[in-house]
């Protein structure tokens, strides 16, 4: 009985190293999400700066809601395709609003010091957003319409790409 439960055991173990290969290969992807056409959650953040942000005061405005921790590798990668986005998309009228999530404060202010982040930054200190918003992990982005519905959700670093399908036909 055994030497019948290892294959299987190896075959199982290969199965799950293959799929989880080919979503870190793949990277970003937009995905099926049960929010997607629904209104978005409101939310308030206080910023690492001291501001308040509340979803609800972003109203007819397109925005990009992303979800990061300092430790997460692929948050590094992705983070000057979001301020670039920021920097082109938000003297057009959208707004970025990082979360960060599970990182101790001092080491996400030095990931935005260090990645020269401008935007609306900051900590998820009862962990609530990231549930509203179905988190799996980091990095996940949102894109929240103007009229406030949740029309996107990548998972992984989200690319120049996306960000402009979603972005352009809501800026001026």
């Amino acid at each position: 009985m055994p030497k019948l439960i290892r294959p299987t055991v190896f075959a199982t173990l290969l199965a799950v190293f293959a799929l989880l290969a080919w979503g870190v290969l793949r990277g970003s992807s937009n995905v099926a999400s049960p929010l997607e056409g629904k209104p978005a959650t409101d939310f308030e953040l206080q910023t690492f700066d001291g501001r308040r942000v509340a979803l609800s005061d972003l109203r007819g405005r397109p925005v990009v809601l992303n979800f990061f921790a300092s430790w997460c590798l692929a948050c590094r990668d992705e983070a000057a395709v979001l301020e670039e986005g920021w920097r082109t998309y938000g003297p057009r009228g959208a707004v970025f609003v990082g979360v960060a999530v599970s990182d101790d404060p001092e080491d996400s202010l030095a990931f935005i010091r260090r990645y020269g982040k401008t935007y609306l930054l900051g900590p998820d200190a009862k962990g609530s957003i990231g549930l509203d918003y179905g988190l799996f992990g980091v990095p996940e982005t949102v894109f929240i319409s103007p009229d406030g519905q949740v029309l996107h959700k990548a998972i992984g670093p989200v690319s120049r790409e996306q960000l402009t399908s979603w972005l352009e036909p809501y800026v001026s």
